[in-house]
């Protein structure tokens, strides 16, 4: 059998047959706005409620910025940061140094030397679609996040999500097309108009080696508790 873990939002974890496989990397795409972030946290904190050591690496937003955010939604990682259970931090990477080769491996490498020998069975990449901005090269970009995410299960081990923006009005699963085949599963969020009302989306893409319910879902954000599931948009339509 293998080991699973609570994603952090029970009703995800019925839905992919009983939460995430341990060690494996999975992504949550969706828009700006979706939740992205706020459900990655959530994946985080279940692990530091369950007495794990968890890491976020935000490429996007200034560290302060998305500790003091989550303190409006009810949750206050602050004590898990003093106690050293908890390592949030940030990365950012110059254009012209992906242009000229950042190796993949270097950058795992550079996690580690954050970690400070850590045993983390965590980690949130916020957005891992930041890495390669900018870079032209498409067949290097894919090549390149590839090689990370083989690494982080390789080298840490851990149980890995990463969050990866989707352009407004496109059909892809993720921003480079490589994202969504590397990784054990795929967790997409949306927000859609139906009407005149608007509608927060979740549904399951892939999960690879698990049973998983395809079903549109409703979702909430709120405080104190991020991300709940509701009931099937189909249901909700019919009323």
């Amino acid at each position: 059998m293998l080991d699973r873990i609570p994603t952090g939002i029970p009703k995800l974890d019925e839905i992919i047959g009983g939460g995430f496989i341990k060690g494996r990397t999975y992504l949550i795409a969706g828009e700006t706005g979706t939740g992205k972030t706020i459900m990655s946290l959530q994946f985080l904190l279940q692990g530091l409620k369950n007495g794990e050591q968890c890491a976020f690496v935000s490429f996007d937003d200034r560290i302060a910025n998305v500790i003091s955010g989550t303190l409006n939604l009810g949750w206050n990682f602050n004590p898990y940061i003093r106690s050293g259970q908890f390592v949030p931090f940030e990365i950012r990477l110059r254009t012209e140094d992906l242009r000229h080769g950042k190796e993949s491996k270097a950058f795992v490498k550079n996690i580690q030397r954050y970690l400070r020998g850590r045993t983390i069975s965590r980690l949130v990449l916020d957005p891992i679609s930041a890495l390669a901005q900018g870079v032209g090269d498409l067949l290097w970009v894919r090549e390149y996040i590839r090689e990370i995410v083989s690494y982080l299960e390789e080298e840490i081990g851990c149980t890995t999500v990463v969050t990866c923006d989707i352009p407004t009005g496109s059909n892809s699963l993720s921003r480079y097309g490589v994202e969504e085949f590397i990784s054990s599963g795929i967790i997409v969020l949306e927000i859609k108009r139906i009407g005149e009302k608007f509608y927060r989306l979740i549904y399951v893409r892939k999960m690879r080696w698990s049973p998983m319910d395809m079903t549109i879902y409703t979702f909430e954000i709120v405080p104190g508790k991020g991300i709940v599931i509701g009931e099937p948009l189909n249901k909700l339509l019919e009323k």
